[in-house]
Order: structure tokens, then C-alpha cells, then sequence
């Protein structure tokens, strides 16, 4: 047949209707087994490829995806976890035909302001959305009619995937504890985290119940997930006469700020110091000293929540409301016994 096969060549090589081909292009449940494989068949046959823009048009669909990651550009593309996230996302996307859009907070504006582009018109389909920046708007966008999954945390009735927070944070606490530290500094995070940080405080205290140890006071900084705010906590927290012989941040640009400020102030690490973070991004391995941390399945936790929201697309629902993945405690050169002196 020469020529580029068309959806009328298909009918006609299958024997039926151009409609039924049609139906068939778009999954239309009404239509026999038999009736399907043999359009299949002359599909195949004729090297019939059917239009992802016309099909798209007729289920309704864009066949497009929406990403929203409610940090300014500069902090979300320099951070390895969301770089794997988003990556994860677009490959799980990718093989089941849809595209991704993007959209991050515009620079020093409320975190909202990642969402906003999906007010004016239907662009995407669904809209997968990391949580830490902030989830305020996530009720505006579900009564616009948008699927909604969570990479992260929720007061919302949304489906979440999210790392094992308590558990990881358990792990190293209890990692550090087990090498003879009894005053541990925390370095938390921002209040848009607040769920997930509350998680890995859990876990933190949950370590220090089960070692029967009561947790030294005054040692909880806030920082906001940046290298200086982890700089500043160090300052904060090594200033008393009694300084913690261990620190823990809940991420690892912090931890990397403390390593910096504790060595300025001609602190051995882990000799009179040991740093802890959490993420195990690339630059914790980088350094001078390689940093303890937790490995996040950052790739799969984005494969899984682009799953999740396909499947909801679908109509498929028999899904979790949350699904949590494990981490993985990475012991490296920056955690050691504390000096003798203090044990």
C-alpha cells in the first residue's frame, strides 16, 4: 500500500470501521478481544504509528505532566536528591508516552508562586509536587481538578511517597550514639518541612529512648537547608563551654556548612567533632572528609509517585495512600568515637 499508512488503511486492512480503529487507538474498553488484535495486527503489518497529539485530543488528555518543585531555580538545581527526583519522574513518564513541564517558585517570591501557571489553563494532565517547599496551594489545585500526587509529606488526603524520614534519622542518631557521643547537635530544617522534619526528630529521639540516654538540652539549631545556615549553626552550637562532640543535620548542604565553620575554628573532623547529614548527595563524598549520610532512594521515590499519578489518570486507584521508602546509613570518615576525654 503505498504511501504512509493512515487509521482509514488500517480499517480497511483489518476489516472494520475507521470508528473502531479509532476506538481502539484509544483504549476504548467496549471492544472485543478479538476485534483489538486484529487492529493490532494491521497496525503492525502496515507500520501504522498512531498520532500522540491526536490521540491525546481525543481522550481529552494533553499527555503531559506537570512537575511542580516550590524552591527558586538556583537551590533546586543544585541539589542532587531533587536533580535524581525529577529525573526519576521523567523517565517513568517518558516510557508511558507522556512529556514533563517544570515549574519551580520564581526567585525570592512566595513558594506558591510555582503553582500559579496551572490557574490560567489546562496545560498538563495531573501534577506531581515535591512537598518541602511548602504544600499551601495543593487544595486550590485538587478543586481545579487536578490529580494530585506528593513527593513528601501532607496534612491533605493526597497519596504521598516519601523516604523513611524517622528511620533514617533513627540510624544515624543511633549510629553516633553506639560510637560513645552523648551531646549531639541538630541542625533541623525550615518550617515548610515541617513534616518531614518532625519525622527525623522522631527518629532522633526515638534513638536516644532506646539507648536509655536523655538528650542534651540546647542543642537544636533551625537551618533552611542551605550550606550557610549550616555555617551559622555550627557557630551557634560550638559558642557554649559545653559543645556537642557530635553534630547532625538534616541535610547534607547544612552538614557541609558545619564541616566548614568547625574547621575554621581549627576543629578536627571527626577528631574533636564528628558531622553527620542526611540525603547522601554527590558532594558529601567530594570533600576533604567524605560525610556520613543517609541514601535516599531519590531516583524511585520520583519513578513511583509518576506511577502512582499514571495510574490514577487511568482511573486505576488501588494504590496506597502513602508509600515509604527506605533509606541507607552511609558510614564514611566524618563520624568517629568522641575524644577520650569526653567519653
Amino acid at each position: 500500500m503505498p504511501g504512509r499508512p493512515t487509521m482509514r488503511s488500517v480499517a480497511e486492512h483489518a476489516g472494520v470501521s475507521h470508528q473502531t480503529v479509532s476506538r481502539v487507538v484509544n483504549g476504548d474498553p467496549t471492544v472485543t478481544d478479538a476485534v483489538r488484535e486484529r487492529v493490532a495486527a494491521a497496525m503492525t503489518e502496515l507500520g501504522y504509528r498512531p498520532s500522540a497529539g491526536g490521540r491525546a485530543m481525543a481522550r481529552g488528555r494533553t499527555e503531559v505532566v506537570g512537575m511542580v518543585i516550590p524552591h527558586d531555580p538556583g537551590f533546586a538545581f543544585a541539589n542532587d536528591h531533587l536533580i535524581r527526583m525529577m529525573t526519576g519522574a521523567e523517565q517513568e513518564l517518558a516510557a508511558r508516552g507522556y512529556g514533563m513541564l517544570l515549574s519551580t517558585r520564581e526567585t525570592s517570591k512566595d513558594p506558591a508562586s510555582a503553582y500559579r501557571r496551572f490557574d490560567r489553563r489546562r496545560l498538563v494532565d495531573g501534577l506531581i509536587v515535591e512537598g518541602g517547599g511548602g504544600t499551601a496551594a495543593l487544595p486550590h489545585l485538587v478543586e481545579l481538578g487536578y490529580p494530585v500526587v506528593v513527593i513528601g509529606y501532607t496534612e491533605d488526603d493526597l497519596p504521598m511517597v516519601h523516604p523513611d524520614d524517622e528511620g533514617g534519622a533513627y540510624a544515624v542518631t543511633q549510629h553516633l550514639l553506639a560510637l560513645g557521643h552523648r551531646r549531639i547537635g541538630v541542625v533541623n530544617g525550615p518550617p515548610e518541612s515541617r513534616l518531614a522534619m518532625d519525622a527525623r526528630m522522631r527518629g532522633v529521639h526515638r534513638a536516644f529512648r532506646d539507648a536509655r540516654i536523655e538528650p542534651g538540652p540546647n542543642l537544636i539549631v533551625h537551618g533552611d537547608f542551605t550550606f550557610e545556615s549550616g555555617y551559622a549553626a555550627a557557630q551557634h552550637l560550638m559558642g557554649p563551654p559545653d559543645p556537642p562532640t557530635a553534630i547532625f543535620a538534616f541535610n547534607d548542604a547544612m552538614a557541609l556548612g558545619v564541616l566548614r565553620r568547625l574547621r575554621e575554628n581549627g576543629r578536627n573532623v571527626p577528631g574533636d567533632v564528628s558531622v553527620a547529614g542526611f540525603d547522601d548527595t554527590s558532594a558529601a563524598v567530594l570533600g576533604e572528609t567524605p560525610l556520613t549520610s543517609v541514601a535516599l532512594q531519590s531516583v524511585d521515590l520520583g519513578r513511583r509517585a509518576a506511577q502512582i499519578l499514571l495510574d490514577l489518570l487511568d482511573g486505576n486507584t488501588t494504590h496506597n495512600d502513602e508509600t515509604i521508602m527506605a533509606g541507607r546509613l552511609m558510614v564514611r570518615a566524618s563520624t568517629a568515637p568522641p575524644p577520650a576525654a569526653i567519653i
